[in-house]
């Protein structure tokens, strides 16, 4: 069944400049609940990873020293995920890591090399 998503009213670009010049702990504040509100809106089973992004994200922002700062930061990250994305697109399905099969001794057979009696 398709979800319908609900519309989120954002502010204009003049309202959030004077907001952040004013109060950017409003600013802050009201990014956040825009956030949840979107996360909330989509259904229950990408709300899940949408909120570890979420969290992720607010982890870089509080590394950031100010504004400036925190843009770069976030502008790396996504540069970083959209690497790890396009990674995944490109590599072939049937690729796979080499690795060493090791048997693991029958625990049942106690006459087995690798046991000790």
């Amino acid at each position: 069944m398709p979800h319908s998503y609900h519309h989120i009213d954002i502010p204009s670009f003049d309202e959030l400049k004077a907001l952040a010049e004013k109060s950017p702990e409003q600013l802050e504040a009201l990014r956040h609940q825009l956030s949840m509100e979107f996360i909330e809106s989509v259904p229950e089973a990408h709300q899940g990873p949408l909120l570890a992004q979420q969290s992720h994200i607010e982890r870089i922002i509080k590394k950031g020293n100010n504004p400036n700062h925190i843009n770069i930061l976030l502008g790396r990250e996504l540069g970083k995920q959209f690497v790890r994305f396009a990674n995944s697109l490109n590599k072939p399905i049937d690729e796979h890591q080499a690795a060493d099969i090791i048997q693991f001794p029958n625990t049942n057979n106690h006459s087995s090399n690798n046991t000790k009696h």
